[in-house]
């Protein structure tokens, strides 16, 4: 690129194999530089909650679970008549 400061000596032909080669050159370098990955990182605050609501939600937790299992079996049975 330094052949640009003297205009009246550079070619128009010069001039398109010199960007051309510049061009090359650049992004050779930037595919032997490794990308840097973008990672996310969510922030979490601790709850405050007592031992007996978080065993009344696992008990309806399960009975939810066991209602839909429930649910699903009678489908499945029915739809093999």
């Amino acid at each position: 690129m330094k052949e640009l400061n003297d205009k009246e000596e550079i070619k128009l032909i010069g001039l398109i194999g010199n960007l051309k080669t510049h061009e090359m050159e650049r992004k050779a370098r930037e595919e032997t530089v490794p990308q840097k990955k973008k990672t996310i990182a969510f922030k979490s605050t601790p709850t405050i909650s007592d031992d007996d609501d978080e065993e009344e939600d696992d008990e309806d937790f399960s009975l939810l679970v066991r209602n839909v299992k429930r649910i699903y079996n009678k489908a499945k049975f029915n739809n093999r008549r």
